[in-house]
């Protein structure tokens, strides 16, 4: 089983597409490349994916009327296909950079629910193994000891408020989460996190702090 995000939908008339796949046929060299292999496409399109994404746009409604805050986890994001391809590829690249940010905000604010909660299990399912190294030391530690030299004593300096945040999304597959950070005892610091995803999906595997 996995996760869905959401799904993007590329919305374009038939006859923009027929005279597209018309226009390639004169290189391409496919024999695929006619009106009747098309039109069986876009039939099986029709009746074997429309449905699906009929089912995620029920299920995206769904998930935003049964949430308090109105949103959902899941996102169809519909994208004008009759454009440039430089015009599609930079709507497709803003609706990517839109799942990845929603991803990363997921995993930090889990991790930070963690530090929180003094979940060290939870807290080490979402680092890099490099951090679960003490800094300047090349033995590893006890759980506890790395994440009161990280994050504090377990029983105190739990984050209590939020703000500010911003993601920087790189090549996809790492992130700098940055925000504002109030502790239960009142000190502020901007906190930023580098986040790398891998196998196992987002792993913090860095953290520095800046007194506010």
């Amino acid at each position: 089983y996995t996760s869905v995000l959401g799904s993007l939908v590329y919305n374009c008339p038939i006859e923009v597409l027929e005279a597209r796949i018309m226009n390639r046929a004169e290189t391409s060299g496919r024999s695929d490349d006619n009106l009747d292999s098309a039109r069986r496409r876009f039939q099986t399109f029709h009746t074997q994916t429309e449905p699906v994404v009929r089912a995620l746009e029920m299920t995206e409604k769904l998930q935003a009327e049964s949430n308090e805050s109105g949103g959902s986890q899941l996102h169809i994001v519909n994208i004008d296909a009759t454009g440039t391809v430089e015009e599609v590829w930079d709507e497709t690249e803003a609706a990517m950079n839109a799942y990845v940010k929603n991803d990363i905000l997921t995993a930090n604010m889990n991790l930070l629910k963690a530090i929180e909660g003094g979940n060290l299990k939870a807290f080490t399912a979402l680092c890099d193994e490099q951090l679960l190294v003490e800094s300047g030391s090349k033995t590893k530690k006890s759980l506890a000891d790395i994440f009161e030299w990280y994050e504090g004593p377990i029983s105190d300096g739990a984050s209590s408020s939020i703000s500010n945040a911003k993601v920087s999304i790189q090549e996809g597959i790492k992130a700098l989460v940055s925000y504002d950070r109030t502790t239960k005892v009142g000190k502020t610091v901007r906190e930023t996190r580098e986040w790398r995803h891998g196998p196992r999906g987002w792993m913090c595997v860095s953290v520095r702090r800046e007194d506010l």
